[in-house]
């Protein structure tokens, strides 16, 4: 039976691991020409998204914080002039 490992030598083997496969995956894609050239192409478009992303980023830690604008209180009606006892679905509403 194999020795067991603690938590940080598991860790540490599967990073090796991982590593190997990386590798691994990065000479099948050096060897495909077709692979080489479609990598290289989107790495530009990714390139080009990761400077805009990093230009609004400029813009927001040069840019003063900007105050929230300040809420309105919604407006009140005016309360009715009249004091009936009648009962309608407006009324209902407003009694719970």
């Amino acid at each position: 039976m194999a020795p067991r490992l603690s938590v940080a030598a598991q860790d540490k083997k599967w990073m090796r691991e991982s590593d190997a496969r990386t590798l691994a995956e990065a000479e099948r894609i050096r060897s495909t020409p077709a692979r080489i050239k479609g990598a290289v192409k989107e790495a530009k478009v990714m390139a080009k998204e990761d400077e805009k992303r990093a230009m609004a980023m400029r813009k927001v830690a040069k840019a003063p914080a900007r105050k929230a604008p300040a809420r309105k209180a919604p407006a009140r009606k005016a309360p009715a002039k009249s004091f009936s006892n009648k009962v309608t679905p407006r009324t209902l509403t407003k009694r719970k």
